[in-house]
Parts: structure tokens; sequence; C-alpha cells
């Protein structure tokens, strides 16, 4: 995030559809460089998937050995993960909202012999990059984690992956926005209009769209008619939704105090809670929690932590993740020349914030980006 006083004439005025944790990040940088940036979501900023998730910045876990994803995935978040100290740092002592970051290690940890070929499969894509990566012996593992359940078969200590407070990450960076002067807060949907073929903003010479899976369903009025945005870049509609449900217990002595994957399951300790999470429902748009997933999900942790089993139930909750084909996101210029999208980050929204933000920020003010960067073009190859 750099700073600016005020707008320069000689940049676009953008507009931002969309205000979950990618589109404050956008708007915090864009603006930071001297872009006049009005940022549009009719919804409360940051309550959809970015407050629903849990918090984890884990490139190894999240994509080093995840079949059907993007090859150049793993590098992504990897870079990403590499700004977020500076990142949380700025953001915290910028905003005075104390984040809760911690840079790792996690461990990942197996109950059946699938997981662990996955983990199998994770500590060679380390090995292969040189990057940290251990398998422990289960009785060094729970030496590390007193929790674990001694009926474990495989773990690996992983240095690269982290987690954050996401809900203060929102809080922080919407703080950070309202009090920035180049950024307008709209509770609105975005103004989007249609001149002939072409895309028209009112007010803006740019739109980024950040709407995750709603993206798709932004309305365009056209003669008097709305019309959705995926009528400008079928590419939209390759963005899935992927529900999840979480809870959250009472975090106790006999719980963990170290971020636990395993499989779908993972633990973060947030204080004096423990976030336990999550299904995976695609399709899922909407919804309450309900009683029988959450408690098959508090069932399968308690296989990792058996003191989970009686734990005190204090919320839970249900999110959408965006998803695309190859499980990464589309970042960039869109076939109509004045629309960008960042959006489809599936389970890396809150990984991914702080290099998504610099990626668009260079691609919208006339920037050169890196080869990385643009192989996650909305209009790359996607798989059946």
């Amino acid at each position: 995030m750099t700073r600016a006083d005020g707008p320069s004439r000689s940049l676009p005025r953008i507009a931002i559809a969309g205000a979950g944790i990618i589109g404050l990040s956008c708007a915090l940088e864009l603006a930071g460089r001297g872009a006049a940036v009005t940022l549009y979501d009719p919804n409360p900023p940051g309550r959809g998937a970015s407050w629903a998730a849990a918090g984890m910045i884990a490139p190894a876990y999240e994509a080093a050995c995840e079949p059907g994803v993007h090859p150049r995935l793993f590098e992504l978040c990897l870079e990403s993960a590499a700004l977020w100290p500076g990142f949380a740092e700025r953001l915290q002592h910028d905003s005075g909202v104390h984040l809760g970051y911690s840079a790792g290690p996690s461990l990942a940890v197996a109950a059946d012999d699938t997981t662990a070929q996955h983990l199998s499969g994770i500590l060679e894509n380390l090995k292969a990059k040189g990057l940290p990566g251990e398998q422990l012996s289960l009785e060094d593992a729970r030496q590390i984690e007193p929790a674990l359940s001694p009926d474990l078969i495989r773990a690996l200590k992983l240095e690269t992956d982290g987690y954050v407070n996401n809900r203060a990450v929102v809080t922080a960076l919407l703080t950070l926005c309202e009090r920035q002067p180049n950024i307008t807060l709209k509770r609105a949907a975005a103004p989007l209009q249609s001149r002939g073929s072409e895309l028209a903003i009112e007010g803006h010479d740019l739109l980024l769209v950040t709407a995750g899976w709603q993206s798709a369903v932004l309305k365009v009025e056209e003669r008097g008619q709305q019309f959705s945005l995926v009528n400008w870049d079928t590419t939209l509609d390759e963005i899935d939704s992927y529900g999840g449900q979480m809870l959250s217990v009472e975090r106790r002595e006999d719980h963990p105090s170290t971020t636990l994957r395993a499989g779908v399951i993972y633990m973060v300790p947030r204080g004096d809670l423990l976030v336990i999470g999550a299904t995976m429902e695609p399709g899922r748009t909407e919804g309450m929690p309900d009683t029988e997933s959450i408690a098959t999900l508090l069932k399968n942790a308690a296989r990792i932590v058996p003191s989970v089993a009686g734990a005190r139930i204090t919320d839970t909750w249900s999110g959408v993740r965006p998803g695309t084909p190859d499980f990464a996101p589309f970042l960039g210029r869109t076939r109509q020349e004045n629309m960008f999208v960042a959006a489809g980050h599936y389970r890396n929204g809150i990984l991914l914030a702080p290099l998504t933000a610099r990626i668009l920020a260079d691609q919208m003010l006339g920037h050169q980006t890196s080869d990385l960067a643009n192989a996650f073009s909305p209009a790359r190859l996607l798989p059946a």
C-alpha cells in the first residue's frame, strides 16, 4: 500500500463492484497510488466470504498438491504469502486494529490413507521447490500440539502456512478505506450502463469487478431494462459458488493452540475461540447452517482432536466461496476494454488479497505486469 495526498487528474477514475477483502484491498492500493476510486456494494462491506473465512494463509496446503488446479497457483500463493508480513504490519500500524497475524508454522495431519497420500504429495512439491516442510513422527507432532489424537498416521510441519484473523483484516481495511480521501464508499450497486456494445460506468473510466460468485449477476442498464453483466463477458459465468458451513467452540486448555489441517477439516485458534470448518457444498449460495452438517463437522474434527467432542459451540455460520474451473482467480482485463476482474479466489481470498491488489493496480494504471500475473488472465484456457 502506497500513499497519495489526492487523486491525480492523469489517472483513470475507477469504479469497483464488490467490497469484500479483494475489493477493499484493491481500492486501498489504487487510491494509494493516486487514483480516484468509488467502491460499490449494496451489502455491508466485507460481510460475505471474507467474514465467513477462517483466515488461513496456507499456500502449501491449499495449492502445492491439489488435483485440477491451475499449474501456477502454488507459485501465485507463495508470492502473496511473502507479501503478508509487510501487508499485515502496515494494516495494523495504520488502522490500529490488531490482526492476530502469524506467519506459521501450521500442522497438517492425516487420520486415513487418502489424506496421508495427499500430505506426501505436498511434501514432495515443497522439496522440489527447495521450500521448508518436514514430516514429523506422531510423537514429535504431539510435542508441538498435545491435543492431537494418538491414532493419527501422518503429520507434516508446514513452515510456509500461517493465519490471520480475517475479520480483523476486513475491519482494518474498511477503516482505512473510510479514511482515504481518494475513496468513496457507496452502499449501492455500481451504476453500469450500455452504450451500444460497450460498457459505461457513470462518472468513471474503468470498472473492476470483485463481486465473487455474484459477479455474473451484476446488472447493466440498457434502454431502460436490466441485463446481466455476463452478456458483456461470458467468462464471468465461469465463477461458481461453493458453500461452506463452519462453527466455533469455546477454546479450552486441552484444545489446539496451533493451526491444524486434516483433509477438508481445519481448526484455527482465535483467542478464546476455536474455529472449525468447513463443509464443501458446490452450488450452495444461501441458507443457514443445518444441525446435521454441523454435528458431522464436529465429529470429524474430534477424530483429529478428541477433546473438541464435548466442546461448547458458541456460533455457527455459513459462507460462499467463489471458484473457477481451475480453482484459481481471474485477474485482469476482460473482453470489455474498460472492465477488469479480480474474482474466483476459491479458498485463497485472504491469502491472495495483497498480491491481487498489486497486480490489478499495475494493470489498471498501465504498468508492466509479470508473466506470473498474466497467467491468470480471464482469457486463459480453462479445463472442461
